[in-house]
């Protein structure tokens, strides 16, 4: 009987899907407490870039490391984020009960734009949080850029980011039915999509130490 090699592409498959898992049990372990969720996030997608470069050692301990060492810098931006987000939540609520007529239209036409920029930022603010070079309005400012000169990814990373969105959009029986696999995969699966998608476009990773 043929030894097997653990070294074909069947295994690598199931070792990389194992690291995934992993990763994804991690973030949404240290993303619980939702301030938190911008380390867990950077600390995240730093993981799978060394994944991706063949630098990173025991997936777990990678992960805590980023997610300590980053957790002061990226917990300010990330609330920047979840405060501006609700409030364009509330918007589109309010909006909602007054209707869309009259003035309303210009508001409306308005918090669409500011909802389409804070979904393009957002796909790449992690991938800037990663890197560890920028803080603050910088790394905003160096997400929004990024969401514009690479747009066609930018969509793409966005769609994948707000699955979950367009399943309640469609039906919250979507929502149930998908939200099992996100717990045990699918944040995971998503961030190692998206780092793939930034190092295709872009043709380097982060060049954090």
């Amino acid at each position: 009987m043929k030894r097997l090699n653990i070294d074909n592409p069947f295994f690598e498959a199931m070792g990389r899907l194992g690291d995934i898992i992993i990763i994804n049990l991690l973030f949404v372990l240290c993303s619980l407490p939702a301030v938190t969720m911008g380390a867990a996030l950077a600390a995240m997608y730093r993981t799978f870039h060394e994944m991706e470069e063949g630098t990173e050692g025991s997936v777990g301990k990678t992960f805590f490391r980023y997610f300590g060492s980053g957790f002061g810098r990226c917990t300010p931006v990330w609330m920047f984020m979840l405060l501006t987000g609700g409030l364009l939540v509330f918007d589109v609520i309010f909006l909602g009960y007054a209707g869309i007529n009259g003035v309303w239209k210009a508001v409306g036409a308005g918090t669409g734009c500011l909802i389409l920029l804070w979904v393009m930022v957002s796909a790449w603010l992690p991938v800037v949080l990663s890197e560890g070079e920028k803080s603050g309005m910088d790394s905003l400012k160096e997400a929004a850029l990024r969401a514009v000169l690479h747009l066609p990814a930018t969509l793409v990373m966005a769609l994948l980011n707000n699955l979950l969105l367009i399943c309640l959009i469609l039906d919250v029986y979507y929502v149930m039915a998908a939200a099992p696999l996100y717990v045990v995969f699918g944040f995971g699966l998503t961030a190692f999509l998206n780092t793939k998608i930034v190092r295709r476009r872009t043709g380097t990773g982060s060049d954090a130490d």
